[in-house]
C-alpha cells in the first residue's frame, strides 16, 4: 500500500560508486555545470539523485554521465535521464513532460515531535485525495521496470522466491530474500529483551508483499508490483489509523490525526528495516504506517548508512 520525524541523530555516509564518467553524447567527457539548487518542484539536484541511484544499485547501473545538458545513468545497456526528476529512458525524452516526477521524498532518522499541519500545508493535504482522483499521477514505469526486470506481471512473478518472514509466508523479489532474512533475525533477537516488539510480532495478522497493481488513486506502478515492498497489518487496528486514504474516506481532516491515533510498529523495528534500505511509510505526510518499501537511494540521498548495499542482478 503506497501512499512517504525531529529527532536528530548522527548521520552516517555511504560512499558512492566510483563507476561513472562525465560527458555528452558523441563527444569527449565534458565539464557539467556547477551544482545548482534543485528546480521548482524538485527535492534533490539531478546530479545528486542520479549518483544516489548508481550507489544504491551498482550492478544494475554502470555509469553516471552528464549527457546532452542533463544527468543520466546507464542501466542494463539503456540510458535513463533525470528529466526533472521523471527518470525517463532516452526514447521517451520527447514526452517527458507528460509524466509525473518519481518520488524522491525527504526522509530522516527518528520520529520528530508531532506538529499538526496548518495553513497551506493543511489545505494541500485536505485536497490531496480529491486532486489524485481528479488527475491521477502517471509516472514513466520504465526505470523501475528495468531495474527490477519486471515489465509485466509474468516477468515479476518469475522473480519471486517464497520466504517466511516473522512467521508469515510471502513471495518477495529474489534480490531481497537474504536482506529480509537478516531483518527477520534482528527483529527476533531484539524481541528477546523488548516486550513491545514481542507483543507487536504476536499481534501481526498479515504481511503482504507481491501484488501487481498501481498505487491507489494513481496510474503509477506500486512497488508491491516488483515485490520490493511489505504491508504489515495487525490482527486489529483497534480504531487506529494506518493508511491516509482509508482515513480520508471517513474523515476529511485525516491529516490532523496525531501519532497517538495511528498504528505504529516499534521504533526499533523501523530502525532495523532502515538499516537495510527500507523506508517506512509512517514518515510520509500521506502516511502509510503498515508499509515498508526498499528504496536505498532515499537513504543515500540523506547520508544514512545502508548495510550490505543492493548488488543488483
Amino acid at each position: 500500500m503506497c501512499s512517504g520525524k525531529l529527532l536528530l541523530i548522527p548521520l552516517f555516509f555511504v560512499f558512492l560508486s566510483p563507476a561513472f564518467s562525465q560527458g555528452k553524447p558523441g563527444t569527449a567527457p565534458g565539464k557539467p555545470p556547477e551544482p545548482a539548487p534543485p528546480a521548482a518542484g524538485e527535492v534533490y539536484s539531478p546530479e545528486g539523485t542520479m549518483r544516489a541511484l548508481a550507489a544504491a544499485y551498482p550492478r544494475a547501473i554502470s555509469r553516471v554521465e552528464y549527457r546532452g545538458e542533463d544527468w543520466a545513468v546507464l542501466m542494463r545497456g539503456r540510458w535513463f535521464y533525470h528529466a526533472g526528476g521523471r527518470l525517463v529512458p532516452e526514447e521517451h525524452l520527447d514526452q517527458a513532460e507528460s509524466y509525473a516526477r518519481q518520488s524522491f521524498y525527504r526522509y530522516f532518522p527518528g520520529l520528530p515531535p508531532w506538529q499538526e499541519p496548518e495553513g497551506e500545508q493543511a489545505e494541500r493535504l485536505r485536497n490531496a485525495l480529491g486532486a489524485r482522483r481528479a488527475n491521477p499521477p502517471r509516472r514513466d514505469p520504465e526505470f523501475y521496470d528495468t531495474l527490477w526486470q519486471a515489465h509485466t506481471r509474468e516477468e515479476a512473478a518469475a522473480n519471486l522466491v517464497q520466504i517466511t518472514f516473522l512467521g508469515k509466508a510471502l513471495g518477495v523479489h529474489k534480490e531481497l530474500a537474504d536482506r529480509l532474512g537478516k531483518i527477520d533475525s534482528l527483529i527476533r533477537e531484539a524481541a528477546k529483551t523488548d516486550p513491545e516488539i514481542r507483543r507487536w510480532i504476536a499481534g501481526i495478522g498479515s504481511i503482504g508483499a507481491w501484488n501487481w497493481r498501481n498505487v491507489a488513486a494513481t496510474v503509477s506502478r506500486s512497488y508491491h508490483s516488483y515485490a520490493v515492498a511489505l504491508d504489515i497489518l495487525p490482527v486489529s487496528l483497534r480504531g487506529l489509523a494506518s493508511y491516509w486514504q482509508w482515513t480520508a474516506d471517513q474523515n476529511p481532516e485525516w491529516y490532523r490525526v496525531p501519532y497517538t491515533g495511528r498504528y505504529h510498529p516499534p521504533l526499533e523495528v523501523i530502525t532495523i528495516f532502515e538499516r537495510f534500505g527500507f523506508c517506512w511509510g509512517g514518515k510520509w505526510p500521506l502516511f502509510d504506517t503498515m508499509h515498508f518499501e526498499y528504496r536505498p537511494e532515499i537513504m543515500i540521498l540523506h547520508g544514512m548508512k545502508v548495510e550490505n548495499e543492493h548488488e543488483g542482478s
